[in-house]
């Protein structure tokens, strides 16, 4: 028995535990922000974001074509389901984000399932529950953690203090994409930042929520085409792939836009 509740209480605080674990990858982004804004970094980053975006499309279409036989009777099961897919698949989207989990997997496959206008608005939904989840989490059951996870790393206690002089401005931008959703929502919560404000500058995601969505629904039509289940012109495929590109580039130009004015902004 004694050996049990240890364990349980091991378990209970590596949950607790977890959304600090992910600074080594927020120091990562946040050195980024740092890095003298250059156009090799606009076309590095762009080039490394389409051979992931290739990549996983890829992934999804070739294993379509190797259950091809299976499809019908998997979509048939999740039209089957109704409203209760999307709850389910907010749900685990959900828990995977307050653990700080790839947002960006998790929006693919919303975009892959149910569509772009669908999966773009599970994707949102979800990420704004996580939100209000994740400010008050800050607040309240991590604060004293997130208080002294600040005080030893001074990049995020920057943070802190920029959002406490210009806090819409600086937590637009970083939404913006420069540092992942669900750390940020952390290190934001347990700023001086308010609720009102903290929610105002939540809209900068939806730019890149919407993109990966959309990478998603591209893969979804390729793997239909791949597996014969839909049939339309070349010029449709092509203005769906010039797309995803147009989406990727404005995603990575914004992006870079933000770290510019974090930098002028003297925010990190």
């Amino acid at each position: 028995m004694a050996r049990q509740e240890a364990w349980i209480g091991a378990c209970r605080a590596r949950c607790l535990l977890k959304p600090l674990s992910m600074h080594r990858l927020l120091k990562r982004h946040l050195d980024g922000v740092e890095e003298p804004v250059h156009p090799r970094h606009h076309w590095k980053r762009l080039a490394v974001q389409a051979v992931v975006v290739s990549v996983a499309i890829t992934v999804i279409v070739l294993g379509g074509v190797a259950l091809e036989s299976d499809i019908p009777a998997i979509e048939q099961w999740i039209e089957d389901q109704g409203a209760w897919m999307p709850v389910i698949f907010c749900a685990i989207f959900l828990v995977a984000s307050l653990f700080c989990l790839p947002a960006d997997i998790f929006v693919f496959s919303a975009g892959t399932l149910f569509g772009l206008w669908w999966g773009f608005f599970c994707a949102a939904l979800t990420e704004y529950l996580a939100m209000v989840a994740q400010y008050y989490l800050a607040r309240g059951l991590l604060k004293s953690r997130m208080e002294t996870f600040l005080v030893k790393h001074p990049k995020f206690a920057a943070i802190d203090r920029a959002v406490g002089d210009k806090g819409l401005k600086i937590a637009f931008l970083l939404r913006l994409g420069p540092v992942p959703f669900s750390p940020l929502s952390y290190i934001l919560g347990v700023s001086r930042i308010k609720f009102g404000t903290y929610m105002l500058a939540s809209p900068g995601i939806l730019l890149s929520l919407f993109a990966v969505s959309y990478y998603g629904m591209l893969a979804q039509h390729l793997t239909r085409l791949a597996t014969g289940q839909e049939h339309h012109s070349a010029i449709h495929y092509i203005s769906m792939i010039f797309g995803a590109v147009v989406a990727m580039v404005t995603s990575v130009y914004v992006g870079r836009v933000a770290r510019k004015a974090l930098k002028e902004s003297a925010a990190i």
